[in-house]
């Protein structure tokens, strides 16, 4: 999460960062990874390739972290929910919302990204670290809601576990179903709402009778 406070030099860090890894997908995007270097990316970036592994151990590291803005996002939007707001519920409604403000154009680069992943193995690494980090910081932001102490209470890290493991899946199924792209935010909303209701399948029993009537 970003803090409000974030100095000068943090917030020009942040940027670079931001910045490599902008440049990093644009040119997985065009060409692939095979052939992509690290020079490539630092030149397109407009720094060294010193400054680059300052920031990035990987040119795949680099490509998965430009989607880095949309986790924080949903996090944030956490923090912001009403403080007497079921835990879970809020975290719905953080993830619901924040991708409903995605535009087409965002939910379009989204895709990509993905598709990305789905092409090359390099990368996946570290799509599974970076959910892993979007379920320690949600894990943070329960703990912090609840007054729970997070290494002696499994409630926070079992809810953010839970949320994050509905957004993984959510998302795979909305790829592989190729549904339209205005579609994710209700389909994530169904899932939380399975979650919500103890994955007892009922909702998705009565959908497939009705199917098959």
């Amino acid at each position: 999460m970003d803090s409000p406070d974030m100095g000068l030099r943090e917030l020009k860090k942040l940027m670079t960062r931001e910045t490599i890894a902008d440049a990093a997908l644009k040119l997985a995007l065009e060409h692939g990874m095979d052939n992509l270097t690290i020079d490539e990316i630092a030149r397109l970036a407009f720094v060294s390739p010193r400054t680059f592994s300052n920031y990035f151990a990987s040119k795949e590291e680099a490509v998965v972290a430009a989607d880095a803005p949309r986790w924080v996002g949903f996090v944030d939007a956490a923090v912001q929910r009403p403080a007497d707001e079921p835990p879970l519920e809020a975290l719905r409604q953080a993830v619901v919302g924040s991708t409903k403000a995605w535009s087409l154009e965002q939910v379009r680069s989204f895709v990509r990204h993905l598709e990305l992943d789905e092409q090359f193995a390099s990368l996946r690494p570290y799509r599974l670290a970076q959910y892993d980090a979007l379920e320690a910081d949600l894990k943070a932001v329960i703990a912090e809601r609840t007054g729970a102490d997070p290494d002696a209470d499994a409630y926070p890290g079992l809810v953010s576990a839970a949320a994050v493991a509905t957004i993984r899946s959510t998302i795979g199924l909305w790829m592989r179903s190729g549904s339209a792209a205005r579609r994710l935010p209700a389909m994530l909303d169904e899932g939380f709402a399975q979650l919500a209701s103890g994955l007892t399948g009922s909702n998705h029993h009565r959908r497939s009778r009705r199917r098959g009537a």
